[in-house]
């Protein structure tokens, strides 16, 4: 999963070099959607850093609590993290592309998945379609995640409850695996 994820940043982060596409400086408005689906496969590299050093159970609380469909959790408004993510080097797959990769449309020609922002800016409008077929294609990658856990990769959630969703198998593998430790 981390090489998915991996892989998908430094595709992403290409793409908006040789494209010239960027999000406009502390720009957060895309976390600010409520209705962000995620599956909890993309997830499982945070659920085990969490476990790892001993946050999973007091994030997991925290979940509990947070009403549905609410901000994803990993958003900080306040903080070191303020306008971002408190956990950016354990994001979702989703939280890797979108802004920067693309979709295949009906004639098999990539439409890049973007906010209105990056869609009003000048750059947007001077992407050439060589630029376009270099972009990274979310189907692609989520048939990567699919090739690793089908179900998991499948189980499409609002973001909070896919997170969620990963600490309880992760957190569940080590309750019954107690002599493990944690690699």
């Amino acid at each position: 999963m981390q090489k998915v994820l991996k892989e998908a940043a430094l595709h992403t982060e290409k793409f908006s070099k040789t494209s010239g596409i960027a999000c406009a400086s502390k720009c957060h408005l895309c976390c600010l959607k409520k209705d962000i689906s995620a599956s909890p496969l993309e997830f499982l590299p945070l659920a085990y850093h969490l476990v790892k050093n001993g946050q999973a159970d007091a994030f997991y609380d925290r979940l509990e609590i947070l009403p549905k469909n609410e901000l994803c959790i990993l958003f900080s408004a306040i903080g070191d993290h303020a306008g971002g993510c408190s956990q950016y080097p354990d994001r979702g797959l989703i939280c890797r592309l979108f802004g920067y990769a693309a979709n295949r449309d009906k004639q098999g020609q990539s439409r890049l998945v973007t906010c209105k922002t990056i869609k009003e800016s000048t750059t947007f409008s001077e992407i050439k379609p060589a630029q376009m077929k270099k972009a990274p294609i979310m189907s692609e990658y989520y048939t990567k995640l699919a090739a690793i856990d089908f179900n998991l990769a499948n189980e499409q959630m609002q973001i909070n409850d896919a997170i969620k969703r990963a600490l309880e198998l992760v957190l569940t593998y080590y309750m019954y695996r107690r002599s493990r430790k944690l690699a």
